[in-house]
């Protein structure tokens, strides 16, 4: 698996995708501040924009796994990684970690970005503490989004099909997490003592979704709240490793043209 990690590793770094995603996460970050510096009267804290350009993050990756891995289907180069595998694993495997690292060069780079650059034009309200924790949440988040796309690219077996999948899904998750946000929202301002109160069973599966969803975590980091942040980590790792076995079990039977 190693050789073939490297061999990924190495398509990775030269690969035009991850270049064009970066690039258009850096011009939204850019984006975001502008606005955020240009339409308010008032001195917009640091903390509002940092992890902002997260809300078009799940798109963009998105594009950027499915063109990525699957470039080896779209060129008939899976048969030949496939005869030089130790196994379908190993490929699943090498394929998934590659994809995640991409998700988490992208959202390292970019949170780096907007919060140095945000420093010269906005209020600097970031607590270390606080911005590390969250960090941290971000790069559990990104391991799910790399996790989720690069499954699905295996699963569906051809770019194309995997773009529509994964952008349909990109903005699936983006609409379910405006949905449930603004309802967990409303909750919380009605009743911040004990927010759910009478609707106990809509209060948990919301929060459950909003935690097990990408753009839900985005939307929490986005506002600096995120209300449950080791049940958020779980939930990821086992996000994570369950996409990894799945991906493993379906493309071991997998008919690869």
């Amino acid at each position: 698996m190693s050789r073939m990690l490297r061999a990924d590793l190495e398509r990775l770094m030269k690969s035009p995708a991850l270049r064009l995603s970066l690039a258009g996460m850096l011009a939204l970050s850019l984006a975001f501040m502008g606005m955020q510096a240009t339409a308010m009267d008032y001195v917009v804290p640091l903390s509002r924009v940092i992890f902002l350009p997260l809300s078009m993050y799940g798109a963009v990756m998105a594009a950027c796994v499915s063109i990525f891995a699957g470039t080896d289907f779209s060129d008939g180069f899976i048969r030949n990684k496939l005869l030089s595998a130790d196994s379908r694993r190993s490929l699943v495997l090498s394929q998934m970690a590659v994809s995640c690292l991409a998700c988490l060069i992208v959202y390292a780079a970019v949170t780096a970005f907007t919060a140095l650059a945000g420093r010269f034009f906005f209020e600097n309200d970031v607590e270390a503490a606080v911005f590390f924790r969250l960090l941290v949440t971000g790069a559990g988040m990104s391991l799910v989004t790399g996790s989720l796309f690069s499954a699905a690219v295996l699963v569906c077996g051809t770019r194309t099909r995997a773009m529509a999948v994964n952008m349909g899904g990109a903005f699936g998750m983006l609409f379910l997490a405006m949905h449930t946000n603004g309802w967990l929202a409303r909750v919380y301002k009605e009743n911040p003592a004990a927010p759910g109160q009478g609707r106990e069973a809509r209060f948990a599966l919301y929060s459950l979704l909003h935690d097990l969803n990408p753009c839900g975590q985005a939307a929490q980091l986005s506002v600096w709240e995120v209300r449950r942040p080791v049940r958020v980590l779980v939930l990821d790792l086992a996000l994570v490793l369950g996409l990894a076995v799945l991906a493993c079990a379906v493309f071991r039977r997998k008919d690869v043209d």
